[in-house]
């Protein structure tokens, strides 16, 4: 997986951008856990595999927002 989405309230609570430029390393099962309706079966089948390792993410200004690039796959 290249990207990761987080909605608003993901970016809230992770205190990161949603339409900005940020980055942001977070364990793949909170960013799981953080999402109230839930991921796409792409999203959580990538987000299951990783476990708790940690996943570091970025966005840069030209990024949809809320879409963070995984820096390490």
């Amino acid at each position: 997986m290249k990207q990761i989405y987080l909605n608003r309230e993901q970016c809230e609570l992770f205190d990161v951008p949603y339409y900005e430029a940020g980055s942001v390393s977070l364990p793949a099962d909170e960013i799981l856990r953080s999402r109230f309706m839930g991921y796409d079966k792409e999203h959580q089948d990538f987000l299951e595999s990783m476990g708790r390792h940690t996943i570091h993410l970025r966005k840069l200004e030209m990024d949809a927002p809320g879409w963070y690039t995984v820096e390490n796959r």
